[in-house]
């Protein structure tokens, strides 16, 4: 099974937004953490992220090359 941050999330999977949530059940989806302060962003958008206002890199991706 794919997880959503592995290959389907786009942006997301690389923002340090995101948390992954899993349900009861093992579903696996991604809550973005900017909808807790400002309201337009998504709790859980819509795969895959394509765009974002609100990316920001994980410590990883941040660094340069």
């Amino acid at each position: 099974m794919t997880s959503p941050g592995e290959t389907t999330a786009g942006l997301c999977r690389l923002c340090r937004h995101r948390r992954i949530v899993t349900s009861k059940r093992g579903s696996e989806f991604l809550y973005c953490r900017r909808s807790e302060v400002d309201s337009a962003f998504p709790r859980y958008p819509h795969l895959p992220v394509l765009r974002c206002e609100g990316f920001v890199g994980t410590p990883d991706e941040d660094a340069p090359c």
